[in-house]
């Protein structure tokens, strides 16, 4: 009788130290699978994409390569062309670019560098951090110096690979700058922003049709219209801002698309065609809006199917150049055209640098 009572505790101490045990592992288990950092930061950040996290992970490990540069060059790493562009232009976008500003006119100046490479067309760290320095100064002197004297901001900076050679492969540079707006009113996209007492000349000489002496003609006008309303993205969610990277720049001179009637998209005549040469508001709208069609539509279709741009390409800027040159051996008045296009993510602000004024 005593053993059986003796069995019985026994028993029933080990099935109620079964059952602790059990308990345990289940409320170990249930931490496990729902931990409350990660449901926090899924409410926080819903908009924050895996695209993103990628691009941040990139841009954050070669921020610290460079605070590490003593370390990472003594380990004897060396980094292709290729990444060389990407890692050095998102960053400097990154740390220094205000893509999301409304800007009135915008600047270009164009830069040029060289990189010592092996036959893999690789360069050691070494290099590359003393090239990002090199950037950082030229663009600082470029951005200084482009002329806009207040209201100015550094909208972006695109990096694309030059020839090779020898050794030496080139990296163009290219500093867009310009006067921001600082109302805060954001205006919506219209499709013709010009009005009847609007007139210009149609480009190289400049001025209106009243003053041929006022800064600027019609194809600056057009050109800060569609930079204005297209350029800037709205931030999708507070505490987000947006970050362009794999920029790149595509060259038109206007007789690239026409119409089903025949009629060029962009301004482009033959000389003895007698072509409009001031602009009216009406037709300033009429180029403006075929302005857009190519560079929102037809161009990036085109891109698209060749493998050059994303299957979603961002439009970041253009540069529009009246003037008169040669077309397939003929004088034409016409509009030359300097677009960059790149991705675009959004991204939360404390996931990267923080923004910082170039002159400060």
């Amino acid at each position: 009788m005593f053993m059986k009572r003796k069995n019985f505790k026994e028993v029933a101490f080990v099935m109620l130290l079964a059952i602790g045990v059990a308990v345990y592992l289940l409320a170990c288990k249930k931490e496990i699978v729902t931990p409350i950092n990660n449901i926090s930061q899924v409410n926080e950040n819903p908009g924050y994409t895996d695209e993103a996290k990628a691009v941040v992970c990139k841009i954050m490990k070669f921020k610290r390569q460079l605070v590490e540069r003593e370390s990472v060059m003594r380990s004897g790493l060396y980094m292709p062309i290729d990444s060389i562009i990407w890692n050095v232009e998102a960053l400097f976008n990154a740390e220094y670019a205000f893509s999301e500003r409304k800007y009135l006119e915008t600047v270009k100046q164009n830069l040029e560098f060289f990189v010592d490479v092996n036959e893999n067309n690789e360069a050691p760290f070494g290099v590359i951090a003393n090239l990002y320095d090199e950037i950082i100064d030229a663009v600082r002197q470029a951005y200084q110096n482009d002329g806009i004297d207040y209201n100015k901001s550094l909208m972006a900076v695109v990096v694309d690979k030059g020839e090779k050679i020898g050794s030496r492969i080139g990296l163009h540079v290219c500093v867009v700058s310009g006067m921001m707006e600082t109302d805060g009113n954001l205006k919506d996209p219209v499709t013709g922003p010009f009005g009847p007492h609007d007139c210009w000349y149609y480009g190289e000489y400049g001025g209106t049709c009243n003053d041929p002496s006022i800064f600027g003609d019609a194809a600056e006008i057009i050109e800060d219209s569609i930079n204005y309303y297209y350029s800037g993205t709205v931030v999708p969610q507070s505490g987000f801002r947006n970050l362009n990277f794999g920029m790149f720049m595509v060259a038109l001179e206007g007789s690239e698309y026409f119409d089903e009637n025949g009629e060029p998209y962009i301004y482009c005549y033959g000389v003895e065609s007698n072509p409009p040469l001031y602009l009216n508001g009406d037709l300033l709208n009429y180029y403006y809006t075929r302005e857009l069609e190519v560079l929102l539509h037809l161009l990036p279709t085109d891109l698209v199917e060749q493998g050059v741009l994303p299957m979603i390409p961002a439009f970041i800027e253009v540069d529009i150049v009246g003037m008169m040159g040669y077309i397939n051996n003929g004088s034409y008045y016409h509009h030359e055209n300097y677009v960059i296009y790149g991705s675009k993510v959004a991204i939360p602000n404390q996931e990267l640098p923080p923004l910082r004024d170039l002159l400060n």
